[in-house]
């Protein structure tokens, strides 16, 4: 992902900030293929750690829409040469394409980086799997082949 513009501010003179940036990315994986556009609003805190709230569309390689939701924390990296920032997040998926409805209810995270310096950004996605339940959920679709709870 890239921002193609944004505002960054420090409205009250201290490291405390807002912003307001959008863009495009790719989405490549096993499970999702396609573009995404985004905008993304978040607070910088007293401590400086950025709080991502990314709100946007992919568009699958098979045409379906898939709404996304990121929230999460972007905390600045131990380097010598700064600029990096590792990012933590809740991601959420949302179609009403049948056959990505199984994100609707999939508890989704992911791990990633942004270089500020590119102002270009990644994050990995993995579904959280509840292995310690007795039976699976009771609403919702079945998670494709590979992504099941183990037979009991």
């Amino acid at each position: 992902m890239r921002y193609t513009e944004g505002a960054w501010i420090r409205p009250f003179g201290t490291v405390e900030g807002a912003g307001f940036g959008s863009g495009e990315g790719e989405v490549s994986g096993p499970v999702l293929r396609g573009t995404l556009r985004w905008a993304n609003a978040p607070r910088r805190r007293e401590d400086g750690v950025w709080t991502p709230n990314l709100r946007g569309v992919i568009t699958t390689e098979d045409r379906a829409e898939i709404l996304t939701s990121l929230r999460g924390q972007s905390v600045q990296e131990a380097t010598t040469g700064g600029g990096l920032r590792a990012i933590l997040t809740r991601v959420e998926l949302l179609s009403d394409d049948e056959r990505y409805r199984w994100l609707n209810t999939t508890f989704i995270v992911g791990e990633g980086e942004i270089d500020e310096e590119t102002e270009a950004w990644w994050v990995q996605a993995y579904a959280c799997i509840n292995e310690v339940v007795e039976h699976a959920p009771a609403i919702g679709q079945a998670l494709p082949e590979g992504f099941r709870q183990a037979d009991r």
